[in-house]
């Protein structure tokens, strides 16, 4: 243990230091694309269940089927972005992530955002939503999408990651 004088420096240029769990933004996960294609419903909330195994997974952090049990309490940052394919003019798409302490048989929605597709013709639209929260060792996260086209759209690629916040 070293102790270190309010108003002195400490210099680490050529030592090494080991942080412990405590000064570390593990557990984290980063989820970019997807397995495969997911039919996202008309005007139905639906949970995306196809992201890739995560590519960056640190920690005590568990993924399956689109949620993420962290395994680890503290203060997290999440981001989920979507990509929603062959959306047409002014229809909308929705995304939320949601914290669970109970595997979902309830659940609050803890961060929410939105776009309409505004271009001539058909294209994909991908809402982003990000969001600060505190996390239990159960807390599972998940995210979901709902969008407006009058028929099923695909959840065809995106972005899912989190980790925890020093201090």
């Amino acid at each position: 243990t070293v102790s270190v004088p309010s108003g002195a420096t400490l210099d680490m240029s050529s030592g090494t230091m080991t942080l412990n769990s405590s000064m570390k933004s593990a557990p984290a996960f980063f989820s970019k694309g997807v397995s495969s294609s997911q039919a996202i419903g008309d005007q139905t909330f639906t949970t995306l269940t196809n992201w890739n195994t995560p590519s960056n997974l640190l920690g005590t952090v568990t993924f399956a089927s689109g949620v993420v049990t962290l395994g680890t309490a503290g203060t997290y940052f999440f981001y989920a972005m979507p990509d929603i394919g062959n959306m047409a003019d002014g229809d909308r798409a929705f995304v939320i992530i949601q914290a669970s302490e109970d595997s979902f048989s309830s659940s609050t929605t803890i961060s929410s955002s939105g776009k309409i597709m505004n271009a001539n013709g058909n294209a994909d639209v991908a809402p982003q939503v990000s969001c600060i929260h505190t996390c239990t060792t159960s807390t599972q996260i998940r995210v979901q999408v709902w969008q407006d086209y009058g028929g099923n759209r695909n959840f065809q690629s995106g972005t899912f990651m989190g980790y925890r916040l020093l201090g």
